[in-house]
């Protein structure tokens, strides 16, 4: 199954959880624990953002980590490609290195029109629309009554005393 990589994953959580221009940079700790990713394998993450440039990262006082353009400027597209690299879907889908002119792979046209359809997809999809989708409002749970409990009417005899 075709999938993105648990690091691309990891890379769209952590960018989730970094607000907006002209918010506040977060602290890692403070991404590790909203995104749930380990911060030994963020921080790793993190220096890949930050070397395609879609974050900026600032040590001391005040320090942390920022987006460098707002989420609805930064598509998933380059998200994938600054942590998994241009190349992320390669060039095959049986996965041969090197497919020759003298070879007419079944699956080449194939395989070309979905790569053409995914990189869409993923070019015009932003990160400002995941977070929109994640923050959709859930229906609340029903309020519990505060300290009153309601037990059934099993007599005087079969309830505890106080």
């Amino acid at each position: 199954m075709l999938s993105l990589s648990q690091t691309t994953g990891y890379a769209i959580q952590a960018l989730g959880c970094i607000n907006g221009l002209p918010a506040p940079a977060r602290q890692i700790a403070i991404i590790a624990k909203c995104s749930g990713v380990p911060r030994p394998y963020l921080a790793k993450i993190i220096v890949a953002l930050s070397g395609k440039g879609l974050i900026s990262t600032k040590r001391g006082y005040r320090g942390g980590i920022s987006l460098m353009r707002r989420p609805e400027n930064i598509s998933l597209l380059e998200i994938v490609e600054a942590v998994e690299g241009k190349h992320w879907l390669g060039n095959c889908l049986l996965g041969f290195n090197d497919c020759s002119k003298h070879f007419d792979c079944p699956t080449k046209e194939f395989w070309q029109r979905i790569r053409r359809e995914i990189t869409t997809i993923l070019r015009q999809t932003s990160l400002a629309d995941l977070i929109t989708a994640k923050a959709v409002p859930k229906p609340r749970p029903a309020a519990r009554p505060s300290a009153v409990r309601v037990l059934p009417n099993f007599g005087a005899a079969s309830c505890p005393p106080g």
